[in-house]
C-alpha cells in the first residue's frame, strides 16, 4: 500500500480523535450527572488502536526512527504519552472541576504540537 493512502488513513484516525475527545469532555461538562454513552466509552479505544497501526505502520513504510533519523517523531511520541495520560486525568476528574478544566486545556496543547510536529516534521 503506498505511503499517502497510510498517511490519510492515519490523519483521519487523528482527526477521529480530536473529535471524541472534544465530545466527551463537552457532553461532561454540560451533563456532569449523566454517564457517556456506552458507544463514546468504547468507540475511542477502537480508534486509537486504528490510528496507533497506522501510525506505527508508516512510520515502517518511511523507515523513520524515532529518536534516530526522526528525532521530531521521538518527542512526538512522547507527547503522545503526556496526552494518554493527560486525557484519563480529564475524563475521571469531576466534571467542570478545575482538575477537568486544565487537563483538557494540557490534552489540548498536547493536541497542537503533535500536529505540529507531524506537518513542520523540524528536527
Amino acid at each position: 500500500m503506498p505511503f499517502l493512502a497510510i498517511k490519510h488513513a492515519h490523519v483521519t484516525f487523528v482527526v477521529i480523535t480530536i473529535i471524541l475527545f472534544n465530545l466527551r469532555y463537552f457532553l461532561r461538562v454540560a451533563k456532569p450527572n449523566r454517564p457517556l454513552p456506552t458507544v463514546l466509552k468504547i468507540v475511542p479505544h477502537i480508534n486509537d488502536t486504528l490510528l496507533l497501526i497506522t501510525g506505527l505502520w508508516a512510520m515502517s513504510v518511511a523507515k523513520w526512527v524515532p529518536f534516530g533519523n526522526a528525532h521530531w517523531l521521538g518527542v512526538k511520541l512522547v507527547l503522545l504519552v503526556v496526552y494518554i495520560i493527560v486525557g484519563s486525568i480529564t475524563m475521571r476528574a469531576v466534571p467542570r472541576s478545575l482538575k477537568s478544566s486544565i487537563g483538557y486545556l494540557a490534552g489540548l496543547a498536547c493536541i497542537a504540537a503533535i500536529v505540529y510536529l507531524a506537518y513542520v516534521k523540524p528536527f
